[in-house]
This record gives C-alpha cells, structure tokens and sequence, in this order.
C-alpha cells in the first residue's frame, strides 16, 4: 500500500514585528487584553514590497533542503492561501517557476485557514491514487495587506508567514488520515468584503477591509474544531487517551 509521508519541512518570518505594545499605540486595546483573549504577544508583517509568493519561496528552499531533495524531483506544487499575489496566475503557479521545478501540476487552494490543511490532503490523495510521488505543499498569508488597522477587534489578531513541507510516497505509514468540511451558512462571521467579480472598484480603499463577528467565529469554530478532531480520530482508529499533542489553529487557543 502506497502512503504519503512529511519528508521535510521548513518555515518563513517577515522581519518586522508588531508587538501588542505596539499596537496599543494605534488602537483602544492593551497588551493584556489582547493575551488575555486571544495568547498573541506579537506578530510578524510583511514589508510594503514583499508578497505571498515571496515568503513560500523561502519557506519552500528550507523544506526542500531539510528534505534533501532537488527541485527537479518535484511532480506537483500545492499552495494554500487566501491572499495571493494575484488573481491569476496562481500562487503555487509563481512559486514553481521561481524555484526552477519543472512544469508539473500547480494549484492554488483557496480555504481561508484551512487551505493549507485542503493542500496537504489534496497532495495525499494524489500520492496514494500514483499520481504524484513528492510534491511541494505550502500555507502562507499576508493577511496584514487586508486589514483595516483602526479595527481592534480584527487587527490584534492576524500576521504574515508561511509553512512548507515537502510530501513523498512511502511505504510506511506517514499521514495517517484527514478530513476536511465547509459550511457557507457562517459566510458572514468571517469575510473579505471585495472580490474579483464584487466590488473590485472598492480594492485599496477604506471600504475594503476584514470584517468579522469575533465572539460568534469563536463558539463556531471551538464547536466545529471538536467535531473535526474526533471525525479524524475515528478514521485513524486512534482514541483520544493515545494523543500527546492537541495543536489547534491559533484563533481556538483557550480549548487546549
């Protein structure tokens, strides 16, 4: 049997960091406020000039050593993001050529903060059908260009980065089991307000910006989370009682 293993990994930081500190400086908030809350102390931002595909190359040259692999054993580039550089062509489309991988499948997966997660088990699917036998799968944000900074409620919580791994055929077992699920009735807890086909002439303006209803996108997703984890327990065959690490999305801190 046929089964994808996380081979290498590797990550990349902007350089700038917003403390809560500073952040007290531009809105009514407190750094206790924002720990008490949410645990974020701090955040990394992208610099004016730098993008999305930017940080995944990075990422991407650090998995890609600690995989010790080259480029051209690449058959297939994932990236999961909500803020490409571009409409088109897609992010993963940029990061391939920019790293010298042959022409290979390119996609871009576009799931908010599980889009990285809707990569990876995209790239296990393919490896385990012998579509592909390594592939290049990478979250990254750059959430920090979408935010309305007067905003306290959304600004304290978001920053830029990305995360890489580099995903190959093995015949033990690796990643054990994924599930993945949407639900388009909370599409207004948490949204961007302008797209490619809405309201692109509001891009770069006041009027477009992050909203989101904190405390409702709170109970939605602690509630979801728990479901989603016992759902993949079950497929796994593995009991709760076997877990030494529980490692939720930041925004469900206070369940752990």
């Amino acid at each position: 049997m046929t089964y994808t293993k996380i081979v290498g990994t590797g990550r990349y930081l902007p350089e700038k960091i917003l403390t809560n500190f500073d952040l007290e400086k531009m809105v009514d908030t407190t750094d206790e406020w924002i720990r008490t809350g949410t645990g974020v102390e701090r955040r990394h931002v992208v610099a004016q000039d730098q993008t999305t595909s930017d940080m995944c190359v990075e990422a991407a040259k650090i998995a890609i050593e600690d995989a010790g692999i080259d480029v051209t054993d690449i058959d297939m580039v994932l990236v999961g993001t909500t803020s490409p550089d571009l409409i088109f062509p897609n992010c993963a489309t940029l990061v391939q050529h920019r790293l010298g991988i042959p022409a290979c499948p390119a996609i871009g997966m576009e799931a908010a903060c599980t889009s990285f997660i809707y990569a990876l088990t995209t790239a296990d699917k393919f490896i385990k059908a012998g579509e592909a036998k390594c592939a290049l799968v990478i979250g990254a944000e750059c959430i920090s260009k979408l935010i309305d900074w007067t905003d306290r409620n959304t600004c304290v919580l978001f920053g830029d980065g990305a995360g890489a791994v580099i995903v190959k055929s093995s015949d033990k077992p690796g990643i054990i089991a994924t599930h993945l699920g949407a639900d388009g009735q909370y599409k207004d807890l948490l949204y961007y307000s302008v797209g490619a086909s809405k309201d692109l002439h509001k891009a770069g303006t006041d009027q477009a910006s992050l909203k989101m209803t904190g405390s409702e996108v709170f109970k939605v997703a602690v509630k979801t989370l728990g479901n989603v984890a016992t759902e993949v327990l079950a497929k796994a065959g593995i009991h709760q009682d076997e877990l030494d690490w529980l490692v939720p999305h930041q925004a469900n801190i206070r369940i752990i």
